[in-house]
């Protein structure tokens, strides 16, 4: 398993000190590595093999190998796997609810985990909501179209949320909100350009 280090870390890392919010920071990263290491323990699980460790600004993100595992029995494996990073997060603000800890403590990780839970639950590429809802469109239909639907609603939902988070800025003046916001449509647009090789890819084959 390959590991590969984002240095856009480093600028948020910055960010983050600048605004005397390090220990959020902080938090954030040690419960975004558990999320991701729920994804790692139930993809081995269920017979995926790790391709590569990323280290990111939103924390770590793994990435398995799916060869020979296409149709339905291949998408409830990954519905599954992704599924299983905001589960986790949901378990441990509410098990942290009933711990006897210190209030501030108990607030931030509850808040933190809810943040992380919720978040990736979005139906968005490349977030695991997004993904749990292209295995789920894969079930009912083929994979050109599950990736064209995927393309377009991730956009619209995008577009839907940044009118929503630049409303929120002005109320709020919270600049991470701006900051979160250009980050996803950059890595929506990463994926938009992956999705549409895809599509290509699926032409080419219903071609032949």
């Amino acid at each position: 398993m390959r590991i590969e280090i984002n240095l856009k870390i480093v600028v948020l890392l910055i960010l983050f000190l600048l605004l005397n919010k390090i220990d959020i920071y902080v938090i954030f990263i040690f419960f975004i590595f558990l999320h991701e290491l729920m994804h790692l323990i139930v993809g081995i699980c269920v017979g995926f093999t790790p391709e590569a460790l990323k280290l990111n600004p939103l924390g770590v993100a793994i990435t398995f190998y799916h060869y020979g595992e296409s149709g339905r029995k291949g998408s409830y494996k990954r519905i599954a796997t992704y599924i299983a990073g905001p589960t986790l997060n949901f378990v441990i603000a509410v098990v942290c609810y009933f711990l006897n800890i210190e209030a501030i403590w108990k607030m931030k990780i509850i808040y933190t985990n809810i943040l992380i839970g919720a978040f990736n639950c979005i139906p968005i590429l490349p977030l695991d909501g997004g993904k749990i809802f292209k295995e789920i469109l894969k079930i009912f239909f083929d994979n050109k179209v599950a990736a064209q639907f995927m393309i377009i609603s991730s956009k619209i939902i995008l577009a839907i949320m940044t009118v929503i988070y630049s409303i929120a800025i002005l109320k709020i003046k919270n600049i991470a909100i701006f900051l979160l916001i250009i980050y996803l449509w950059y890595l929506y647009y990463l994926e938009e350009k992956k999705y549409k090789v895809m599509i290509k890819v699926y032409e080419a084959i219903q071609k032949i």
